[in-house]
């Protein structure tokens, strides 16, 4: 079974969890603290609202039944939430006690991003959880970020326009791949998903509706996942056709006409679907059409298009 990838001495973490109530559903509460398990021991467990409130009855059961410390605070005014105040002098007396290691704060709230970076400032690791559509800037601040929809043995696929894009997921793989092979290593998955969430901290495979981070690999068709040793690592698929299939093919299409780069490239994918010009060490298509002998690529001033013909055999 794979070991989830986990903070560094995450069983001796203690964390402080302060839940904003007001802004975050009751049903997640039993995922949040079965996730926090992961990362160490809670030590703090703390929500906030004012649970007068008829919307937020279900939390006051829930407070019992996990032993969370309910922190009414009342509205007294409509235009001020004097709850997210109070957790904000809460969390600074917790920071200033040094009884803890990190903190998990839930919310959704934006106004809570520069809390977020001062607890960074002060060494605090910071697990933030809370809606997929959650700021960018607010997901970005965490030291990881975990979206709420998709805890448990939910079924929910994040909304993909608050997710990263599987494209670039698949580019930072490729990339730690090449890195691994030119130092003459493999890459391992889980040193992968590690420098994924250094660069997305709200990365997770389960925004994609996964929970594994081997059968999300597994089933990307660039990709490979190998086990030796008891270590899994991931290497890039071997081409099922070779370079000199792919030129004679370009060749066969330009032949009688000159053709667009950018519709010749599609012609090429549509023959070659796993085709990847970095595969062959270019980063860009045209480098690879232009160093295919007989072949030159010129731009069309009028269009500014990059058009291919193949050189008479008498120039």
């Amino acid at each position: 079974m794979e070991r989830r990838i986990r903070m560094e001495n995450e069983s001796t973490n203690k964390i402080a969890l302060v839940i904003d109530a007001e802004n975050t559903s009751v049903k997640y509460l039993d995922d949040i603290l079965k996730e926090l398990r992961e990362y160490g021991i809670v030590t703090y467990k703390r929500m906030y609202g004012d649970f007068t409130d008829e919307y937020l009855k279900g939390w006051n059961q829930k407070a019992m039944d996990h032993a969370i410390v309910p922190i009414q605070q009342p509205r007294y005014s409509k235009l001020k939430n004097a709850s997210d105040i109070m957790m904000v002098i809460d969390v600074m007396d917790i920071l200033y006690s040094g009884n803890v290691d990190g903190f998990c704060i839930v919310s959704s709230d934006s106004d809570f991003t520069r809390l977020v970076n001062r607890l960074r400032e002060g060494g605090m690791m910071v697990i933030g959880m809370g809606r997929s559509d959650a700021s960018k800037t607010l997901k970005a601040a965490c030291t990881k970020y975990i979206i709420l929809e998709t805890l448990g043995e939910s079924e929910t696929i994040a909304d993909a326009s608050a997710i990263v894009a599987l494209a670039e997921i698949k580019s930072i793989i490729l990339e730690i791949i090449k890195q691994c092979e030119e130092n003459r290593e493999r890459a391992g998955l889980g040193g992968i998903k590690s420098q994924i969430q250094r660069i997305h901290t709200d990365f997770d495979e389960r925004n994609y509706g996964y929970n594994s981070m081997t059968t999300f690999v597994r089933d990307m068709k660039e990709f490979e996942v190998i086990t030796l040793n008891n270590a899994v690592y991931v290497e890039r698929k071997k081409n099922e056709y070779s370079r000199e299939e792919i030129e004679a093919f370009i060749l066969k299409s330009i032949a009688k006409n000159e053709m667009d780069l950018g519709k010749l490239g599609q012609k090429v994918h549509s023959k070659f679907a796993d085709f990847n010009h970095k595969d062959f060490g270019y980063s860009q298509f045209a480098r690879f059409v232009a160093n295919i002998p007989g072949v030159t690529i010129v731009e069309k001033s009028a269009s500014k298009k990059n058009v291919l013909y193949k050189e008479s055999e008498s120039s």
